[in-house]
């Protein structure tokens, strides 16, 4: 299949086409119509002249020559001193019995002399006969051409004789010729300014806009909707810029309704992905709570019992190998016995009464706590809390406690002289609070469950996973959130964040 040309190609092939038949066919008529009016006006020149002409030799042939000034024969031979447009070529003089007279030098055949008749006698007006062949070739030569111009010669009221005269017709054709080259070479440069002027206004109008539109529809058809066309130009081309700006104003409406939809529903199924993770928790934090309430009830008295059995047994063996055994059992025991008080505290955090403070003081009080005990001794510590803040209101003590053990998840993540920060501000109608480290980093598969109970990271012994499942039940049910940022080998932090008091987050 040929590949297609393009428009302006194609418009610059046919303009060309028509501007060059025009200018030619334009140029030719107008040249064949002054060639007509030159050889029109030769003849005419030619037949009035010899007409004169006649009348002279007419009169002379009448008198017989009598006079030298008026013989005839003279004035036959004076015919080649006429002007140059009216220059004789061949001619011949004959008498009333039409035997020749005179004859020019170059004569006449017989075929040439025999167009002279008697019924030239008869005639009134001189009879002319025209030979020409016209001229379509630039360069090379043409056939012969002339006009021949039969005078019948009267005087004294009597026919005389009769004058054959032939005028060439060549330098008509030689100057039509010319006339021929100089067409040609005006046609194409007249057509030359005419075709550069046309492919610039083809270019300005309609090749340039053309080409603009394509290169924007292609920016567009990438993803591009902030590119616009001009408007400028012809009519139609305006009206399609228009038509195209319009277009990619619609898509790009189109596109920001999509993207505003698609955004909503994004927020919608993150809420969702939230509240059903909460859900999920709250469902997991319940069913840990009736467990540790069954175990309280289920395994607290036989603990006790068997504490008792192994203090006992313990006071009344001898030092040595059975006693190590007892009282091992009886650490054991112990062990199990503060697992449950813990499952207890998680169940049952308390039903304290809860009071109106400001949590930056609770974080204070968790800090000198920590600090007091040597905790916090072989780490580094950047308080970068605010001399107050707006007021909670829950219980004091389990806010202390979930502060505790934020500090001291914190330390246990904390290397050798790490660094541990804690910061806190009022953002719109709830106060935040931070606990910010630089351990190892919680990954980002088990960030999702760091909050789940008896979830832990920590080596065996050191946690049973059931402090920050705490923090996040004690918060979440004063309508506060805990959130937690890490990044793997920079350290987490971890953000509380508690509704303030109506008339402190407004300022009364």
């Amino acid at each position: 299949m040929a590949k297609p040309v393009g428009l302006r190609t194609e418009i610059i092939f046919h303009i060309t086409l028509l501007l060059g038949a025009a200018l030619l066919c334009g140029g030719f008529l107008l040249l064949k119509l002054t060639e007509r009016e030159l050889l029109d006006q030769r003849v005419e020149n030619v037949t009035t002249t010899m007409e004169i002409v006649g009348r002279t030799l007419g009169s002379a042939l009448a008198t017989g020559g009598e006079d030298g000034a008026d013989d005839p024969v003279a004035i036959a031979q004076g015919i080649h001193l006429l002007p140059g447009t009216c220059s004789v070529h061949v001619w011949r003089l004959t008498d009333g019995r039409f035997a020749s007279l005179y004859a020019s030098q170059s004569g006449m055949t017989s075929e040439e002399t025999a167009v002279v008749q008697p019924r030239l006698r008869f005639l009134a007006d001189p009879e002319v006969l025209v030979s020409y062949s016209g001229t379509w070739g630039l360069w090379g030569g043409h056939d012969e051409s002339f006009v021949e111009v039969l005078i019948p010669l009267r005087g004294d009221g009597g026919f005389r004789g009769i004058l054959q005269s032939r005028f060439s017709l060549n330098d008509v054709a030689l100057r039509v010729q010319n006339a021929q080259k100089m067409l040609l070479v005006y046609v194409f440069l007249y057509g030359g300014i005419l075709f550069l002027f046309g492919l610039y206004l083809l270019n300005r109008n309609v090749v340039r806009p053309i080409n603009s539109l394509m290169a924007t529809t292609l920016l567009v058809a990438e993803g591009d909707l902030d590119q616009e066309v001009s408007e400028n130009g012809p009519r139609e081309i305006a009206t399609l810029g228009k038509s195209f700006n319009a277009m990619v104003k619609a898509l790009r409406d189109s596109r920001g309704k999509t993207e505003a939809t698609i955004h909503s529903l994004r927020q919608a199924n993150e809420d969702l992905r939230e509240t059903r993770a909460e859900l999920v928790r709250s469902e997991k934090m319940a069913s840990v709570g009736h467990l540790a309430a069954g175990m309280a009830h289920e395994i607290g008295n036989p603990l006790g019992a068997v504490v008792g059995y192994l203090d006992l047994l313990k006071s009344e063996l001898s030092d040595g190998r059975q006693q190590e055994i007892a009282a091992c059992a009886a650490n054991e025991a112990g062990r199990i016995d503060h697992l449950v008080r813990d499952l207890l505290d998680y169940a049952a955090p308390g039903k304290a009464r809860p009071e109106t403070f400001d949590p930056a003081t609770v974080l204070e009080e968790a800090l000198d706590l920590l600090t007091n005990q040597g905790l916090l001794s072989r780490l580094q510590l950047v308080r970068l809390l605010p001399q107050s803040l707006a007021t909670v209101h829950m219980v004091r003590h389990q806010l202390l406690q979930v502060f505790v053990n934020l500090l001291l998840n914190a330390c246990d993540a904390s290397r050798e002289g790490g660094q541990i920060q804690v910061e806190a501000g009022l953002s719109g109608q709830s106060v935040w609070l931070s606990v910010a480290d630089e351990g190892e980093g919680i990954s980002t598969e088990n960030l999702g469950h760091v909050f789940d109970p008896f979830f832990t990271t920590k080596a065996p012994g050191k946690g049973r996973g059931l402090g920050l499942a705490f923090c996040y039940r004690v918060v979440d049910e004063v309508g506060g959130k805990i959130e937690v940022h890490s990044k793997v080998g920079r350290g987490s932090c971890f953000t509380v964040r508690l509704p303030a008091e109506e008339e402190v987050a407004h300022g009364k």
